[in-house]
């Protein structure tokens, strides 16, 4: 406005300085071209406000007679109607050009947000990041909240954000439109060249009235439906996978099941039936040694089913929330005095750092990890063959490490000795399941800590597990 007052008093100074050296027509055109400049830029309320003020300020001090208004002659009449008409056609035509650079500006905004959404739909791994997304572009763009569900084959309609709208979302799954409206709210059928995977609510969504902006929200439908539907098959992909796996996984349990049990129960059978047929012909020693028998391979299978129970409690998932902080040298201790007694041709060597090395973890599942990984040290090293033990704190970790004597992992099976049902080239022939130190790396896992094997340690073979975990913070039960 200002802007347009001081042109309006340039124009006017230009157009007295013509009236003083008598060029009436050349003030009159000064008059028009400032009315026409400022009716482009300004558009036309200021064009016309313009054209009214320049009109007077004409009549009044340059059209004759000056000082006074008077439209006495059509020469005096004339300013007036060409500077309005001038204003007129000028505003209008300036305010076609810019409503025509806004809406070309708007739409240029709105493809950029558009392109934008595009990449985070493009990055969303999971529907919760696409109603993130979605919810971002909605509602600065499109002025609506939104409520995303998606379709399961078998839980159906699952809502991923609020659910007042849940009914009509219902309502336009079981129909055959692609879209319905109730209210402020529109519920948009999210939907793939293959399938249908969702519903999308828009509700208040005022912008979307405008029948220019359909395509608009089309494009942004498509976009939310093409980004649904990959997650879901990803889903599906994953949930076909874990299938898979699980299928494999029972399909080789059973078959080490099979295998790993059949050696102890033919030993205990015709251990017992022996005895039962023959106790009376059988001397004493003969006894001893079948009733021996009979609990050493009975011990075999109680480690065995312990293994598969620590394999089932993996498999469905550890409970953080029930670990409790214990004494890890302790449990070590523990563990230690059975497997000594359990495999007495060894000699096994202990050595711990002072005081106690307290961990949060689950007290069972703990002797259970140094059970596994003394008994495959006992396992697989020669008869007489010194284990040793070393646990002591190191840098904020309880650190444990079992060193044996054996013939040590080859460097081809040194990454895969803590998979399920792996068993080193150096380990045919001997007695295993291959879970225990699969077993022994989940636990440890779920501890927070981690387990490493290193091996060979020297030219005679050898090999060391360290197991790392971390020390419980003070005040932790």
């Amino acid at each position: 406005m200002l802007a347009a007052a001081l042109f309006v008093a340039a124009t006017a100074v230009a157009a007295v300085l013509a009236e003083e050296f008598a060029r009436p027509l050349s003030s009159a055109l000064a008059y028009v071209l400032g009315v026409t400049l400022i009716g482009a830029v300004g558009g036309l309320r200021l064009g016309l406000l313009c054209a009214v003020t320049a009109s007077l300020i004409y009549n009044f001090f340059i059209s004759e007679p000056t000082f006074r208004f008077a439209i006495a002659s059509a020469d005096e009449l004339v300013p007036l109607l060409a500077f309005n008409l001038c204003a007129l056609t000028s505003g209008l035509l300036a305010g076609r050009l810019n409503d025509r650079a806004r809406e070309a500006e708007a739409a240029r905004r709105r493809l950029g947000a558009l392109f934008e959404v595009s990449e985070r739909l493009q990055a969303a791994a999971d529907p919760a990041a696409i109603s993130l997304a979605v919810a971002e572009y909605a509602d600065a763009v499109l002025e609506a909240s939104h409520e995303l569900y998606t379709l399961r084959s078998s839980h159906g309609l699952t809502p991923v954000t609020t659910t007042a709208f849940a009914d009509l979302a219902a309502e336009l799954h079981g129909s055959d439109e692609p879209a319905l409206r109730r209210g402020a709210a529109l519920a948009l059928r999210l939907a793939t060249a293959d399938e249908h995977v969702g519903v999308l609510v828009l509700q208040s969504a005022a912008a979307l009235e405008a029948p220019e902006r359909r395509p608009e929200l089309d494009a942004f439908v498509n976009l939310v439906s093409i980004a649904l539907g990959r997650c879901l098959l990803l889903e599906r992909v994953s949930e076909a996978e874990l299938v898979k796996r699980s299928e494999e996984l029972k399909t080789t349990l059973l078959s080490s099941v099979s295998h790993d049990m059949r050696t102890p129960l033919a030993a205990i059978s015709a251990s017992a039936s022996s005895l039962l047929s023959f106790w009376e012909d059988l001397d004493p020693p003969v006894r001893t040694d079948l009733l021996r028998t009979i609990g050493e391979q009975g011990d075999r299978l109680n480690r065995y089913t312990e293994k598969l129970l620590g394999l089932a409690r993996l498999q469905g998932g550890l409970d953080v929330e029930q670990f409790s902080v214990v004494d890890a040298a302790e449990a070590l201790g523990a563990v230690l005095a059975r497997v000594r007694q359990a495999s007495p041709e060894h000699e096994f060597r202990k050595e711990l750092g002072p005081g106690p090395l307290l961990v949060r973890a689950d007290p069972v599942m703990l002797e259970q990890v140094f059970h596994n990984v003394l008994e495959n040290a006992a396992l697989y090293s020669p008869a007489r063959s010194a284990v040793s033990v070393r646990a002591a704190a190191e840098g904020g970790a309880a650190v444990i490490c079992v060193r044996d004597e054996g013939p040590g992992i080859p460097p081809a099976d040194l990454q895969r000795v803590f998979e399920r049902f792996t068993r080193s080239a150096s380990s045919a022939g001997r007695e295993g399941s291959g879970l225990g130190l699969s077993i022994a790396k989940g636990f440890v896992e779920a501890f927070g800590g981690g387990i490493v094997a290193r091996s060979p340690l020297g030219t005679q073979g050898g090999t060391e597990v360290a197991i790392s975990l971390p020390i419980a913070k003070d005040g932790e039960k």
